[in-house]
């Protein structure tokens, strides 16, 4: 749960794959955010993917022979989902809120330079607003409810060991959050 960054598309030229990463891994070194630059030859991938700060899901551009953006996952596991392969997706809940605004920056610039078909979806509405006060507001709404549920679970924290089975543990949980009103753990859109 938290806040999180979904993306897509395709390199608009598969042989600007090398100079996307080179100019990516400087803007990177310029931001002070680690990288790694990826050629698996075994998945046939080749991209980037960098870690802008340590409380941040790495952010990966991890190109296919096509030129088609995969998730992370299609590097680290044999039988990921094609459903999810093509989508990449990074957490930024925990980061600062610079952190957000710098990947969803660097994301247009992406997407007007290298992948004109990229697909954005950004769950604290940044990169439809570019409206701070909004990424802020989300950010710090579901700051607060994750922090409450973690309270709440820890009080419970006998009562959930006795339980006896994950269906169990799942519905005393779900019962906890639905007595005070937590019914679905989405952000709504306003």
């Amino acid at each position: 749960m938290g806040i999180v960054i979904h993306y897509k598309g395709r390199i608009n030229k598969v042989g600007e794959i090398e100079n996307f990463v080179d100019e990516i891994s400087d803007i990177s070194k310029e931001l002070g955010w680690g990288f790694r630059i990826i050629d698996d030859s075994d998945k046939q991938l080749n991209g980037i993917i960098l870690q802008p700060h340590e409380d941040c899901e790495p952010v990966s551009f991890l190109f296919d022979n096509g030129g088609r953006l995969h998730s992370i996952g299609s590097l680290l596991f044999d039988d990921w989902n094609k459903n999810f392969a093509f989508f990449a997706s990074t957490k930024t809940q925990f980061a600062p809120l610079d952190v957000h605004i710098a990947i969803i920056k660097l994301l247009k610039y992406i997407k007007s330079k290298y992948i004109n078909d990229l697909e954005v979806t950004d769950e604290a509405d940044y990169w439809d607003t570019m409206d701070e006060a909004v990424l802020k507001e989300k950010m710090e709404f579901l700051g607060s409810k994750i922090e409450l549920m973690g309270e709440i679970l820890d009080s419970r924290k006998e009562e959930l060991l006795k339980t006896k089975s994950p269906g169990e543990l799942v519905s005393k949980i779900e019962g906890y959050f639905k007595k005070i009103g937590f019914t679905d753990f989405r952000i709504i859109k306003r």
